[in-house]
């Protein structure tokens, strides 16, 4: 039995202030609750929804969401599930972030983040090595173009947009699929999941038309992030990096790694840390400027993706485009990671910090994300007032 649109935002108001755990967890929590406890979707169609939050860009969890409330509710559920889920979060960082301000120069602070961001990076790391299996196999095409990624990233310090639309065009040729013979139909979308001309106004509405100055830069910078990026929120994180802190010097590094680990740490989407990075660039109206416009892309693309990618999500051009940006994604996230490590390792603690880390989430793979960074907080908190590192920005 369908939940009605109030059931349903009631349960993502309460994910997205207590789901814990990253992408991967908090799809499992939405299996678990919604299909398997409370029958209020098919195996089928969650099936169907993990596919198509896959396939588009941003975060995938959030996507996964958005997908639930539209197949239930249509746009107006799509729309509504996707506000519920980032409220939550959005409150906390932007409190987060006030109190950043006040007490970032404290060694409390200091302490914390000491700790924190060898950590960060190793999390960044593994992302990278687990989309790099999974995606790059034993394919000689995928490697060299994960290859040329990460060399343009490294020797230019900067992602380029370009990459990721020449890798997709290129996907289109080198990685779809053989044709299959005579596929059957795909199932016509219902009535009520079509997406009209009229009905996709109401979407844009959403857009921080009053904004101006830095909102609205960040506004623009965090909505081309949003629709360019495929892969998890760490994976989103990179991207970010190499605009907020190697283009446009918004931020430094290191206030950049702590803003990675308040996203981290807080529930919901890991991609709720361009609502840190708003708030430290632009104020309240920077961070809100700044979370519209990474989930608006979602939004849109969910809603407007959905019936496409029911009716061709076996297509092999359009899986071909899909591949070859993630192929790309993968070279770009390993430089970026490389950026993101060289401030934050500098001694022989934050040394040994990054390989427990990379050990951990290699060998015990059930330890969640965030207790590996409260670990590092811990370590950083008891160290820092005893070594004093003087290298740290």
């Amino acid at each position: 039995m369908r939940p009605s649109l109030a059931q349903l935002v009631i349960y993502f108001l309460k994910l997205g202030a207590t789901g814990f755990g990253g992408p991967v967890a908090l799809a499992n929590y939405m299996r678990t609750d919604l299909f398997e406890r409370r029958k209020w979707f098919t195996e089928d169609e969650y099936e169907q929804g993990l596919a198509i939050a896959t396939a588009l860009p941003g975060p995938m969890a959030y996507k996964l969401a958005i997908y639930c409330g539209y197949i239930a509710h249509g746009i107006l559920g799509g729309v509504a599930i996707g506000l519920a889920f980032a409220i939550a979060p959005f409150v906390l960082v932007v409190l987060a972030a006030f109190a950043y301000t006040r007490y970032a120069a404290s060694d409390m602070v200091r302490g914390l983040f000491y700790g924190v961001g060898p950590v960060v990076v190793a999390l960044i790391l593994n992302a990278s090595l687990d989309l790099g299996v999974k995606t790059l196999k034993r394919e000689v095409p995928a490697w060299i173009v994960a290859v040329v990624a990460l060399a343009a990233t490294i020797a230019l310090q900067r992602e380029l947009t370009i990459v990721f639309v020449v890798a997709g065009v290129l996907g289109i040729f080198l990685f779809a699929p053989q044709p299959k013979p005579a596929p059957a139909a795909p199932a016509a979308v219902p009535p009520s999941q079509k997406v009209s001309a009229n009905a996709l106004p109401l979407l844009a509405a959403a857009l921080p038309a009053a904004v101006n100055g830095m909102a609205w830069q960040l506004f623009a910078f965090f909505f081309k992030t949003g629709l360019l990026v495929f892969g998890s929120g760490l994976v989103i994180v990179s991207f970010v990096k190499a605009y907020v802190v190697d283009q446009y010097h918004w931020l430094d590094n290191r206030t950049f790694l702590d803003a990675v680990a308040i996203g981290m740490i807080s529930p919901g989407p890991v991609v709720i840390t361009a609502t840190f990075v708003g708030y430290m660039v632009g104020g309240f109206s920077g961070a809100v400027a700044a979370t519209v416009g990474i989930f608006l892309p979602s939004i849109v693309l969910t809603i407007a993706g959905t019936p496409i990618l029911m009716r061709y999500r076996s297509n092999r051009r359009v899986m071909g485009f899909v591949r070859g940006v993630t192929v790309a994604v993968v070279g770009v996230l390993a430089g970026t990671t490389y950026l993101v490590g060289r401030p934050v390792i500098g001694d022989l603690l934050t040394v040994t910090l990054l390989v427990a880390a990379i050990v951990a989430t290699r060998v015990a793979k059930k330890i969640p994300d965030q207790v590996l960074v409260v670990g590092g907080a811990i370590v950083g908190l008891i160290a820092y007032p005893l070594l004093r590192p003087t290298w740290i920005q």
